[in-house]
Order: C-alpha cells, then sequence, then structure tokens
C-alpha cells in the first residue's frame, strides 16, 4: 500500500497497466479499488490516516474511509476532514443518549424551511440537535425563547395609572422586542442525561415614536432562570413526551418605589408532541414573600395579588408546517372574575436572502399580564415585525 502511495505521487494511476502488470496482486487489486474515486492527495491521505487509525476515534476513521473511498476526484482533503467532523460531531453517541435517534441536519442540504425534511421527524428533537450542535461554538448564542423586535405595535389604551403625574402622556404606538439566551451549565444532574441550563430573557417596551415624552422605555422585564432538562421516552394516547423541565424563575422590571414589580416561582415544564403539534404544559408555584408595611418600602411584595391575574400556570400550543411557525399562549385564573390572555403568533419565511435567518412575525396579545407593569390591566396589542429566531 505504501508503495503504491509513494508511486502515485510521481505519476497519475493508471488502471490499464495495473492490470497488465499485477493482475490479482494485491497491488493491483487496491489499485483498481481506488481508482476513479481518488486522486493521488486522497489517496495518500487514506495512507497516512491507516498510519493513525489506532489514535483516532473510531466513527471519525469510518466516515474517512467511506467518503475517500465516493469521493469525486476533485474534492480536497481538507473538506473531506471538516465534512466528517461535522457528521461525526451530529452523529456523537453522548449527544444521541439525550436526544435519540434524531434526523440528521446536513446545514444548506437540510430542506428545512421549505417542509420537505421538517415535517419528517420531530421538530422538538430537531431544534435540541441544531442546539447540540452549537454547544462547543464559542460564538454561537443559544436561544431560549424566541428573540424578536417588532417596531410596530398598537395598544388603544396603555396603561397611564402607574405612571399617573408623570409629565407627558403615553402613545398607543410603541416598539416591542424579546431577546432570549440560554447557556448550559452541566449534564447528568440527579438524572442520566439531564442538562442544566442558566437562561435570561429580557422583554422591552420602548415609546419610541413618543418624542413628546422623550421616547422613553415604558417598561424592560428581566427574567433570569435556572433549570434542569430531563429527556423523556414515553407516550399517552398518541401524545409524545420529549422533555420535562424544572426550574426556578425569577422575574423583575428593575424599578423602584411604586414602579417596582417581581417575583419568583419554582415550575415544571411538561412537553409533548404529536406529528407538527407540540404542547407545552407549564404550572408554577409563586415563593411567598412578606408583605409591605409601607407602599415605598424597598423591601416585601410588591404585587401579592398577581396570580390573581397571572393565574397559576399557561398552556402554549405550537404547530409547525414547512417554515411556518404558530403559537397560541393561555393563561386563566380559573375564578369566578376568570381574568386570563390569549397570545397568537405567526413567523413565517420573507425570502431566499434570509433564510434561516430572519422571519416575519406577527403577534397579537389580549388580556393581562403581557408585562409585568400591567400585570393587573388589560392589554389589547396586535404587533409586526420580525423574528430571529421562534420556539421550532
Amino acid at each position: 500500500i505504501l508503495k503504491i502511495g509513494f508511486s502515485s505521487l510521481k505519476r497519475p494511476l493508471d488502471m490499464n497497466n495495473a492490470r497488465a502488470r499485477g493482475g490479482n496482486t494485491l497491488p493491483s487489486r487496491i489499485a483498481r479499488r481506488v481508482h476513479g474515486a481518488l486522486d493521488w492527495r486522497l489517496f495518500l491521505a487514506l495512507v497516512l490516516w491507516q498510519s493513525m487509525a489506532l489514535a483516532e476515534d473510531n466513527q471519525l476513521d469510518d466516515c474517512l474511509l467511506n467518503s475517500l473511498k465516493d469521493a469525486p476526484g476533485g474534492v480536497s482533503v481538507s473538506a473531506l476532514w471538516e465534512a466528517c467532523d461535522k457528521e461525526t460531531l451530529e452523529l456523537d453517541p453522548k449527544q444521541r443518549e439525550v436526544i435519540g435517534d434524531l434526523p440528521r441536519l446536513s446545514g444548506e442540504h437540510q430542506e428545512t424551511e421549505t417542509g420537505s425534511h421538517a415535517d419528517q421527524g420531530s421538530a422538538v428533537k430537531s431544534r435540541l440537535q441544531r442546539e447540540l450542535q452549537a454547544l462547543d461554538n464559542p460564538f454561537a448564542i443559544t436561544p431560549h425563547k424566541p428573540n424578536y423586535f417588532l417596531p410596530f405595535t398598537y395598544n388603544r389604551h396603555p396603561n397611564e395609572d402607574p405612571f399617573a403625574g408623570r409629565e407627558g402622556a403615553l402613545e398607543p404606538f410603541e416598539m416591542k422586542f424579546q431577546f432570549s439566551l440560554k447557556y448550559p451549565m452541566a449534564k447528568g444532574v440527579l438524572f442520566k442525561n439531564s442538562r442544566l441550563f442558566f437562561a435570561y430573557t429580557n422583554l422591552s417596551f420602548w415609546q419610541a415614536y413618543n418624542s413628546r415624552f422623550s421616547s422613553p422605555f415604558r417598561e424592560t422585564n428581566h427574567e433570569p432562570e435556572v433549570f434542569l432538562l430531563i429527556p423523556q421516552k414515553w407516550s399517552l394516547f398518541s401524545w409524545h413526551s420529549q422533555l420535562i423541565a424544572i426550574g426556578f424563575n425569577h422575574q423583575s422590571n428593575g424599578q423602584t418605589g411604586t414602579l417596582s414589580r417581581s417575583w419568583n416561582r419554582i415550575y415544571a415544564n411538561l412537553i409533548f408532541e404529536r406529528d407538527n403539534v407540540v404542547v407545552s404544559l407549564k404550572p408554577w408555584y409563586r415563593l411567598p414573600e412578606k408583605e409591605k408595611e409601607d407602599i415605598n418600602d424597598s423591601s416585601g411584595d410588591d404585587n401579592p395579588d398577581i396570580e390573581d391575574f397571572m393565574g397559576q400556570g399557561e398552556l402554549r400550543l405550537l404547530y409547525k408546517k414547512g417554515g411556518d411557525t404558530y403559537s397560541m399562549l393561555l393563561r386563566n385564573n380559573f375564578a369566578t372574575d376568570s381574568r386570563g390572555a390569549v397570545e397568537i403568533s405567526w413567523s413565517f419565511p420573507i425570502g431566499e436572502r434570509f433564510k434561516n435567518r430572519l422571519k416575519g412575525f406577527v403577534q397579537y396579545f389580549n388580556g393581562y399580564g403581557e408585562s409585568l407593569i400591567d400585570y393587573n390591566a388589560s392589554v389589547n396589542r396586535i404587533s409586526v415585525g420580525v423574528a430571529i429566531s421562534d420556539w421550532l
């Protein structure tokens, strides 16, 4: 093998001469096998690969060998290494333990936005696989909740009460945006294959068109959380349980005095999937806080009645069809006054130029709790903009 490899450095591999000289000898059989698929550079890479086989990972070795056998003559060695490195990352058994047998995603060859492949597998697992591929990339930030920018939102009756006595008035038109990210902290915590995450979500409402009021940020909600993600593999009435998340959540608007709003919760999030439909059932328990002795106290409960408007949990329904994702959020306090909220969102492709990068985004919200400052005020808002990432 080495003799043939180094002789090929001097001249191209000639199959006819090989047959004439060697017949069925081992060198000639090897020569015929690699003819047409490999040029001398790929053949040399095969020789080098054989010399390092014992020191390399078995999956990477198999990928390189198969690629060298089937590669066209114009493919470079570096391209094969890059492709195999990516493929073995996708097939890492440690990742498979966490996300199961997932459909393989191969970058530009995977038509995730056109629907030809997106509808064939699990949308939840496809997202998890993409996230796992980015874990070792120091320049990649993993989304948590949807990331969007909505420059055009309209709420006919903005909540003026918290800002009573202040200069100016709120405008019904404003901007709304959210950025949300998460970071994996550890794996195998408490349960095999579980992963511990830290996440942060920022939701802001900007009175950008209110020049009379100095275009202030009306409200910004900060939501750090820590949660344990536990893969599941069981079904109930054809609904497949994919994940359970258990976590601690703090949400605050970062204000002081009478504008301060915050609460702490422990929650569970149960995720089920059937065909292209995903259901997220998220009950929570609010951690109690001591009552304030004075309304201006910096310590104590800022909003003791928040559960009367936000309830004790929420239900989210997701439907993915090709490149479109539809989402509906439902909340209710299950009391005689029946306070709650509904949020409907739709993200959709906006052209080949922004494929997999940017989507159109439309959102409608009606009810209580769109933001902490409005937890006890009913909001009726329509918003239009773009989404950088969505739930699925």
